[in-house]
This record gives C-alpha cells, sequence and structure tokens, in this order.
C-alpha cells in the first residue's frame, strides 16, 4: 500500500471516529454533573439538551432514566431535565425587583390609586396563579390606604393592572377557578368574599378565623371545627347565580394556624400549636381523607408547607423543622462542625441575641415554597429569602439584595416578610411586606432578558414616585 493510500485511510477512520461509533463513548453524565456542565448547560432549552444527548449513542438509550436519576438524586425533583435546570437555577445570583402600584386617577394628587406608593400597611397577604397576583392588607392606614381594596398584576409581566373595591375588610386572599376565569377569595375575621368581575358571593362563617386555598375546580375553607369544600363554577340545579358551592365538611380540631397545598395540588397539609395534618385531596369524589398525623411536643408550630418528600414548618421561635413525609421521622441534620441539629436558621445567634430579636421584632411566621430538595423560605430576621437543602439541611443561598456590584443596596432587616408567592413565569418569588420585593431566578436566556426589562421598568417608576436612585448595569 503506498504512502498516500495509508494517509487517505487514516484521514477516512478520522472522520469514522468523529462520529463516536469507534471511539470510547462520551460521559455526558459527568460533564452534566461537573462544575463546567453547570455553566454550559446553565441557559441551554430543552431542545439542545436533546441534541447533545444525540451526540452519544450509547448514553442516548438510556438518558431519560439517567436525566431521571440525577436529579432526583441531586433536587429531589422527578421531572428531568426540566428539573434540572429548575434545581441549578436557585443556585444563581437572581434578578433583583421592587414593585410599586400605580394608576392614573386624577382624583389623587399623586398619581397613584389604591395603596398610593404601593405601600401596603398592616399585614399585607397576596396570592398568585399563571394570570394574576392579587395583594390585600388588613390595616387602614390613612384616606389613601384602604383595607377593602386589592391589587391586582399580572403575573407574566408584573405590570399592575387595577385596584378593585371588597365588600368587606381584608385579611387574607387566594385564588380558584380557571386562569382568566378567576375567582378571587379574601377573607375578614368572620366572613368570606368570592368575586368575579361584577359577580360577588357573601359567606357568613359562623367562628372567627379563616384559612382558605384554593384550585382550578374547588376551594378549600378552614373554619372552626370544620375544613368545608366548595365546589367552583357549580352547575345546575345548583348554580343560582353563585360561585361557589358547599359540597362537603369535615369535623376538625379548630381553626388551624396554616392550610397550604402540597405539590400538584393532590394533598394538603395543616397545622395546630403542637399538631400537623396532611390530607389527601380526591377531586373526583370530593372526599378529604386524613392520612398523616405528626405530634410535636416542644416546640410551637405556626405555618407548615408540604413538599414531595418531606413536611416543613416554622415555630414560634422562627427556626424551620422538616419531618420524613413517608416516616413521620424528624430529620436530624450533620452539620460540617459534626454537630446534629434538628431545627434550621438562617442566623446564628446567641441565646441573649435571639431573646432580643423575639421581643423587638415582629410577629410574622416564616413562609416556604417547596421544590423538590430545594426549600425557599422568608429569612429567620429581615426581608430576605433564602434557599435550603432539606436533604442535607444546608443553607445554600441567602438573598436580601439583587448584586451589590450593580449598585442595589441590602434591604432593611428589620422588616420581615408577611407573606411569600411563587411566580411560575419568571421562576421568581415574592415576598410582601409593605412593599412588593421579588427576585427572580431565570433557568433561560428569554426569562433574564424578561426579567431585566421589569427590572429596568420598575426602576423608572420607583426613581419617580419613591426617589430611589436607579440602578446601574
Amino acid at each position: 500500500m503506498s504512502s498516500s493510500s495509508r494517509a487517505s485511510k487514516r484521514r477516512r477512520q478520522g472522520a469514522d471516529n468523529a462520529s463516536g461509533e469507534d471511539e470510547p463513548p462520551l460521559d455526558l453524565l459527568a460533564l452534566y454533573q461537573s462544575d463546567i456542565g453547570d455553566r454550559i448547560l446553565s441557559f441551554a432549552s430543552g431542545a439542545d439538551l436533546c441534541t447533545l444527548d444525540a451526540l452519544n449513542k450509547q448514553f442516548n438509550t438510556l438518558t431519560a432514566n439517567q436525566w431521571h436519576t440525577v436529579t432526583k438524586e441531586r433536587f429531589g425533583m422527578s421531572n428531568g431535565k426540566e428539573g434540572w435546570r429548575l434545581g441549578t437555577s436557585f443556585l444563581r445570583p437572581p434578578v433583583f425587583m421592587l414593585l410599586t402600584d400605580k394608576d392614573n386617577d386624577p382624583e389623587h394628587e399623586t398619581g397613584d390609586g389604591g395603596y398610593g406608593y404601593g405601600y401596603y400597611p398592616g399585614c399585607p397577604r397576596v396570592a398568585a396563579n399563571e394570570s394574576i397576583i392579587v395583594a390585600v392588607t388588613s390595616q387602614i392606614d390613612d384616606y389613601y390606604h384602604s383595607n377593602n381594596e386589592m391589587g391586582i398584576r399580572d403575573s407574566k409581566t408584573l405590570n399592575y393592572i387595577r385596584s378593585i373595591p371588597s365588600p368587606i375588610e381584608n385579611s387574607r386572599v387566594s385564588i380558584c377557578g380557571r386562569v382568566g376565569s378567576e375567582i378571587i377569595v379574601t377573607s375578614s375575621f368572620s366572613e368570606i368574599c368570592a368575586q368575579r368581575g361584577n359577580d360577588v358571593q357573601m359567606l357568613r362563617m359562623l367562628n372567627s378565623g379563616i384559612r382558605t386555598i384554593g384550585c382550578e375546580t374547588h376551594l378549600l375553607v378552614a373554619n372552626g371545627n370544620e375544613i368545608l369544600l366548595y365546589e367552583v363554577n357549580p352547575c345546575y340545579p345548583y348554580n343560582d347565580l353563585n360561585l361557589l358551592y358547599l359540597r362537603q365538611n369535615i369535623n376538625i380540631a379548630g381553626t388551624p394556624c396554616s392550610l397550604s397545598w402540597g405539590p400538584n395540588q393532590t394533598h394538603f397539609i395543616t397545622c395546630y400549636p403542637h399538631q400537623i395534618y396532611v390530607y389527601k385531596f380526591d377531586k373526583e369524589t370530593e372526599t378529604l381523607p386524613l392520612v398523616k398525623t405528626i405530634n410535636v411536643d416542644d416546640v410551637e408550630i405556626n405555618n407548615v408547607a408540604l413538599a414531595e418528600d418531606y413536611i416543613v414548618a416554622s415555630s414560634s421561635d422562627k427556626k424551620i423543622h422538616v419531618w420524613n413525609r413517608n416516616t413521620g421521622d424528624k430529620m436530624v441534620y450533620t452539620m460540617p462542625e459534626a454537630e446534629q441539629v434538628d431545627a434550621l436558621c438562617d442566623y446564628d445567634l446567641d441565646e441573649d441575641e435571639e431573646e432580643e430579636l423575639l421581643e423587638t421584632g415582629t410577629a410574622y411566621e416564616l413562609h416556604f415554597s417547596c421544590h423538590g430538595n430545594i426549600l425557599v423560605s422568608t429569612s429567620h430576621i429581615g426581608c430576605a429569602i433564602c434557599i435550603w437543602d432539606m436533604k442535607t439541611g444546608r443553607l445554600l443561598k441567602r438573598h436580601n439584595e439583587a448584586n451589590e456590584e450593580e449598585g442595589i443596596g441590602m434591604l432593611p432587616d428589620g422588616i420581615d416578610a408577611s407573606d411569600l408567592v411563587y411566580l411560575k413565569h419568571l421562576n421568581a418569588f415574592l415576598c410582601m411586606t409593605s412593599y412588593m420585593y421579588i427576585w427572580s431566578f431565570p433557568r433561560n436566556q428569554s426569562e433574564i432578558n424578561n426579567a431585566r426589562s421589569i427590572r429596568r421598568r420598575e426602576e423608572i417608576v420607583n426613581t419617580a414616585l419613591l426617589g430611589l436612585p436607579p440602578d446601574h448595569e
């Protein structure tokens, strides 16, 4: 064989090997789990990731199982590539936004209606779905700050829409019904008001203290010694222009401190100072069987959340407690110093500092949002969000500013968040204080462009209305 023929054969072999058929398979799994993989794949779309998988035929046959395995192992999520993108997003710096509510009402000299300058006095609460954000407050501050109004925003663009009146003094809010045809439900000390457009339905509760959560088809109300299940948009012959119709009620031990959905709204959780209950929500049979009870003897519980594998609670001292959802055993974590702890706190305070904080600080409970193993909570002190790994007890990140390098100063530690809600379209968390603070964790370039655009828009409003310095990117 001539030298030219041998060279030509080597070139052909090189071309064949470039396809990966004769070379050892590329270890894509190791790439995905590496630091460089996080950086490369941070803003890759699902289609891009599938294309990358296809480069290696051997791995491509296992890619779905491998993605589900590694995502479940690292983040406790079961939805493969999308779960991986969601989990890694919480580990990157967020885009921070301060929102203000305004309108063009000529009767108000400031040009702001409703809450004016976006200020919510008292203990404001918030609810959101894929269409709207609704905020209410429980206190009248002055002429412009009425507690029988609701501030409405678009949950995709965060645009302020309007302020609408309510027949009752609002202390809490929830949303039920289909997206685009939502029913806004507000509650006072002993009344519930359901509104959709011009349709209004009032429900008088027999006992004081009301908690509500809603989904597309139903509304759950915890009041007195009962949990009431209402059907949304009941069909004839029950309609009679009512937005809600009572379908079921179960006896409980009294009005709980907290009521919240679990993943996919198949279960919900309630709590009392020393008990936690998990119920199954069977939408087809409209039944609410009790499936888990946890007794809490050593602390006083004031808020709870339900994750896929965990039960989470905050206590009156603002500690976070975690239980294994399947076994009911409390999680005990081994910290880097080999110290074992059964409660989590994002600040390391000595006894005197903690006592002073609890005496002088606000009494708002901690609030939670669960995403697999990832827990997002409000802070032990101040308006901030904390990113926890419930599997290890590690505090992964704590955010109370967007980015100091961009000129946004830290939020005051003395202002606690009275509520927290997750915004799906921006992969963001909205904390309610007297204002709305949002931390967005973009999962792709489109989301980061959208978040930055919203931030620039709100900075212009803040500069004009509040006299805040603009951000410098």
